[in-house]
Order: C-alpha cells, then sequence, then structure tokens
C-alpha cells in the first residue's frame, strides 16, 4: 500500500525510489567547483575533512567572509514541482559568548525576469556545537524558474562548521487514491476483533444475542476550551457541543504561567483546576498547556530581566505549585512550549539544557503524566520541520530526559498541499516518538470547503499509526483566536458544515455502534474501533447482563458462561483474555 512505500522507514527519513539531483552529495569527492555542477566555497574556504557522518569525508567550512558565506549549489530544476533537502552539519564554534548559533538554508531563486528572490528553506534558531544535526526543508519551484542557489547561512560569520550526507529529492506526489488507501491504514490500525465465545447447553444459548457499543475511542479526539466558558452556567450551549463532540479537553490559556500569575507570587490555581474538575466529571481526559513557554513574548512580565539563580529559582517554584496540584488529574504536559522558537529560559540561566532539566524535575514530582515538546511550524510551514526534529532527537538520545512524545500544531490554511503536508509529516514520524496534533485549526472562510480540508487533515492523521490523538484549537466562532476556522457558530452553538463533518467522522465512520450479533453457534467476532465498549447480553429481546470490555491492540478474546434454562437464564462467569 501507498502508505508503506511513501512514508518514512522510522530510523531513516527516506522514501523508496527517490532520484537524487545532488552531485558529490556526501562530499567524498574532493572537489568544490561551481562549473562541475556540485558544491563549492562561496566567500569562505571549503577543505575535505576525515571527520565524517557518513562515508569517510565531510567538507569543512571556515574563514566564512559574512553571514551568507559558506558551501553553496547552483541548480538547474523544472519549475512547478516541490523538492525537500537536507544535510548533516556539525559546528565546530559559537561566536564567543553565545550559546547557540542561528543556522539557515536558504536559496536564491532567479526566473525569467526580475530580481533574484531569497528564501529560507529552512533554519534551526539555536544550534548547538560539537554534535551532527540535520538542517534543511522545502521549496517549491516557480514556473518559469531560471536557476536556483543553494546555500547554508549563518548569522555569526565567524562560526566555522563541517557539512556531510546532503541530500536533494523531489517530494512524491500523494496518489490520487490516497483516502482509499488511506482508510485501509485506519481498518488495519484504528481497529481490532472482539471475539466473544458462548459456552453453555444448546438450551442456554438459543436466541441469545449480544449487541456491543463503543463508548470511548483509544484514540484522543480532543479539543481546547476556554475554563471559564466550561464552567459559566450561560453557556450552556458551548458545553453541550463540547461534551458531546470530544473526549479530551485541554485549557486555552489558564494552565499557562503568564495567565496564572500576572502579578509575582499571586497565583490563581482555582479558574484551571475548576474547569478540569468539571471536565472530569464528564469523562473527558486532560492534556494540560503549558508549564513553561519559550518565546519571550509569553512569559511573565514580571520575568523580563530576570537571570541565574533569581530565574531558577522562579523555575523551581512554579513546578513545585502547579505539578502536586494537577498530579493524577492530567494525563500529559507540554512542558516548554515552542522551545524551537524561543530560548528565554535557556538564554536567562545560561543553561543550553534548562528543557531537560524542566523535563527531569516535572518527572519526579509526576512519574506518570506524559511529557511532551510542542511546538508550531512543523507541518504547516517548511521553517522548522528539521529543527523540531533535531530537538526531539537530541531529547530522546540523552539519558534520563523522561521526554514521551511530541505535539505538533496544526494551524494551517490554504492552499493545503497534502503531498508536502505528508512530507513535512514523515520527517517528525522519523524520530520514532509517539505523536499527538495539538492545535489543530484550518482558517478557510467558505464552510463546504472548510469541512473538505478538515476531513482530509484528519484522515491523513487519524491513518498514520504513530499519531495518537488529534486536538482542535477551539471549535465554536464565539470563542475561537481564529474565528473563520471555528466547527460551530453562532449563539447556539450550531454546527456549520465542518462541524456536522466532524460529527459524522467522530460519531458514525470512526466509531463502532450498533453491532448485533448472535450467539446461538457460541462464537460471534465484532471488528470495531479500538477503545472502551458496552456490551449487552439478551434472549429473546430481554437484557440478561451488562459489561464493559476495552478493546485493544492484538484484539479482546471475550469468553462468557450461561447457565440454567428458560426464563432462569444468567451469565455464570465472563473471562477477558
Amino acid at each position: 500500500m501507498w502508505w508503506e512505500a511513501v512514508c518514512v522507514l522510522l530510523g531513516a527519513p527516506m522514501v523508496l525510489g527517490i532520484t537524487e539531483l545532488l552531485q558529490n552529495s556526501d562530499f567524498e569527492v574532493d572537489e568544490f567547483r561551481p562549473e562541475d555542477g556540485a558544491w563549492y566555497p562561496n566567500g569562505c574556504d571549503a577543505d575535505w575533512d576525515s571527520e565524517s557522518y557518513t562515508g569517510n569525508h565531510s567538507v569543512k567550512v571556515t574563514n566564512r567572509g559574512d553571514n551568507w558565506g559558506g558551501i553553496a549549489y547552483d541548480l538547474t530544476l523544472p519549475g512547478s514541482k516541490n523538492y525537500y533537502f537536507k544535510a548533516m552539519i556539525k559546528l565546530l564554534n559559537t561566536h564567543p559568548g553565545s550559546l547557540f548559533a542561528k543556522v539557515q538554508v536558504m536559496l536564491g531563486v532567479y526566473e525569467s525576469s526580475g530580481s533574484p528572490k531569497y528564501v529560507t528553506v529552512g533554519e534551526v534558531r539555536f544550534m548547538e556545537p560539537q554534535m551532527w544535526q540535520v538542517i534543511g526543508g522545502d521549496f517549491s519551484t516557480p514556473a518559469d524558474v531560471k536557476k536556483l542557489h543553494l546555500y547554508v547561512q549563518i548569522l555569526d560569520a565567524d562560526v566555522n562548521y563541517l557539512l556531510d550526507t546532503s541530500t536533494l529529492h523531489e517530494i512524491p506526489t500523494i496518489p490520487s487514491n490516497w483516502r482509499s488507501q488511506a482508510d485501509l491504514a485506519i481498518e488495519k490500525y484504528r481497529k481490532a476483533d472482539l471475539n466473544i465465545r458462548a459456552m453453555g447447553s444448546p438450551d442456554a444459548l438459543k436466541d441469545l444475542t449480544v449487541e456491543v457499543n463503543q463508548e470511548k475511542h483509544e484514540f484522543g479526539f480532543g479539543s481546547a476550551v476556554s475554563a471559564a466558558m466550561i464552567v459559566d452556567s450561560r453557556y450552556k450551549a458551548y458545553q453541550n457541543f463540547f461534551y458531546d463532540n470530544f473526549e479530551w479537553g485541554v485549557l486555552e490559556n489558564k494552565l499557562k504561567w503568564r495567565q496564572m500569575e500576572w502579578s509575582e507570587g499571586h497565583v490563581d490555581y482555582d479558574t484551571a483546576l475548576n474547569a478540569i474538575d468539571a471536565m472530569l466529571k464528564h469523562g473527558i481526559q486532560i492534556r494540560a498547556h503549558n508549564m513553561f513557554w519559550a518565546v519571550e513574548k509569553n512569559v511573565p512580565q514580571w520575568q523580563k530581566g530576570m537571570t541565574g539563580q533569581t530565574l531558577w529559582k522562579q523555575m523551581e517554584r512554579r513546578i513545585q505549585g502547579v505539578i502536586p496540584r494537577t498530579k493524577g488529574k492530567v494525563e500529559h504536559w507540554d512542558v516548554n512550549n515552542e522551545d524551537v522558537h524561543g530560548h528565554f529560559y535557556e538564554i536567562g540561566t545560561g543553561d543550553a539544557n534548562v528543557t531537560m532539566w524542566m523535563f527531569r524535575e516535572i518527572h519526579k514530582l509526576d512519574p506518570h503524566v506524559k511529557l511532551f515538546l510542542n511546538d508550531f511550524g512543523v507541518v504547516k510551514d517548511r521553517y522548522s520541520t528539521q529543527a523540531f526534529y533535531d530537538q526531539a532527537m537530541m531529547f530522546k538520545n540523552t539519558p534520563n530526559v523522561p521526554l514521551y512524545g511530541l505535539g505538533i500544531q496544526s494551524h494551517l490554511e490554504p492552499p493545503i498541499d497534502m503531498s508536502v503536508l505528508k512530507y513535512r509529516l514523515d520527517q517528525i514520524l522519523a524520530t520514532g516518538l509517539p505523536i499527538w496534533i495539538t492545535e489543530l485549526d484550518i482558517s478557510e472562510p467558505v464552510d463546504d470547503r472548510k469541512a473538505d480540508l478538515y476531513e482530509d487533515v484528519l484522515r491523513l492523521y487519524f491513518s498514520t499509526p504513530q499519531i495518537h490523538g488529534i486536538m482542535f484549537w477551539g471549535f465554536w466562532d464565539g470563542r475561537h483566536w481564529k474565528p473563520v476556522a471555528a466547527l460551530a457558530s453562532g449563539q447556539s452553538v450550531t454546527p456549520n458544515a465542518a462541524g456536522r463533518r466532524w460529527q459524522k467522522l467522530f460519531k458514525q465512520d470512526w466509531r463502532t455502534v450498533d453491532q448485533v450479533r448472535p450467539l446461538s453457534t457460541g462464537q460471534a467476532t465484532v471488528r470495531g474501533f479500538k477503545g472502551r465498549y458496552s456490551l449487552t447480553l439478551k434472549r429473546r429481546g430481554v437484557t440478561l447482563h451488562n459489561e464493559d470490555v476495552i478493546l485493544g491492540n492484538g484484539g479482546t478474546n471475550l469468553t462468557i458462561s450461561m447457565a440454567g434454562l428458560g426464563d432462569t437464564l444468567h451469565v455464570s462467569n465472563i473471562l477477558v483474555g
């Protein structure tokens, strides 16, 4: 199936059957000349180096005269196509006094007319030295492209580096029948068999039936909510829509440090905890967002200018104040939100690994909560895909960092190229870590078109086995940071076309309900979506027994022992194995 053929092979992001478009892509030939149509030094020195990521050699770049100075490649490619470039880079130093360097892959685009345009293909804003990391991203060629100038750019011109294992290839176009293929993947990965065996005499089994209904999904379907509205009786329609259409919840703002503690020392725990408790009473599972926020504009204002031990003590107080209160209530925490886009706490403390410390400290107080890296621009844009991959692999490969999974925000807007969206997603799947789509919205003003886009994106995500949950970032246009993306409209919180499409997927297409099987032969099988089920045994319409059953990976085998005759028929034992 196309899923296996095109998707990432875990552990090494690659695509079967690609054509490599770069000459000397692994730097095994000591030739750096633009006239040969290969890599060459541009405003720098380039030498063969025996240290390598793969093969026997890499290129060493030194004496860079400007931020744009570095290794470069001139390309001639067809227009109106999508390409992906990446390479392994190792910084040999940073600018004195700096923990990090900003590394970019740039593209000069020369069209038939006009001046060249310079495009950022990908960037790592906070790259540490002395370790191999990935740089790169995707780009689209304009229809009248004449030539392309690909190069590595580092803001600080005194940074030297090694480059190795480069690749450039066309992004495979998703097959025209991808939806049906995705549905096959959903059938394979999201469902399992519930095998029911009834034991008893022929008379005991006569006219016996079993009715199976799914009560809850194993997969996490949820949405962000307003902490105030979810407990305010004036917003009953808002609450009803949420509880009727989702099984997970995440507070939009009220667990964020800045929102909880507008002024130093005055912490509002109650607003968040009251909302969490209300959702828990309705059987909602909770993601917690977020313990820290790495982007400076989103940290508490009173922290600006704090450094060193002062900042350390504030972070310790934050963790010790919140985690004991949420322990046992929340199942996930986004630990340091959007850390590939901001490094407030790393820079403020002078510790490049402060986010790893956050993970460890939270884990000490709540060993059962699942801890996430969460970021934006990972699949929506090309800039941060590889930076997020780098960070995930660094955390994954560092001992005693309790990273559970990755949160991929998905604030999308048309046009959405499904081939490119899927390919970016594949780069993150290569980490081998569990994935949650944490902040899904699609800003499309035409309702029917929005419904189609949501269905396509949801089908892509739900058919990807490494993705364990999808959270909408809001659902009502009366409380949505992008009202045009909402699923429901007006004071009555009425589902629009996109909301109705979501309800069809959530309640019908991707849920197993009203499955009735005869048990007179002693055997029945229901193939259903994984999750929690209610099972009802009946004889000639009379209920004999109700049982809750979990259908999980590998399926569930249920053995029912029947005893008695006539009106005294009853269940003597149920075994789940």
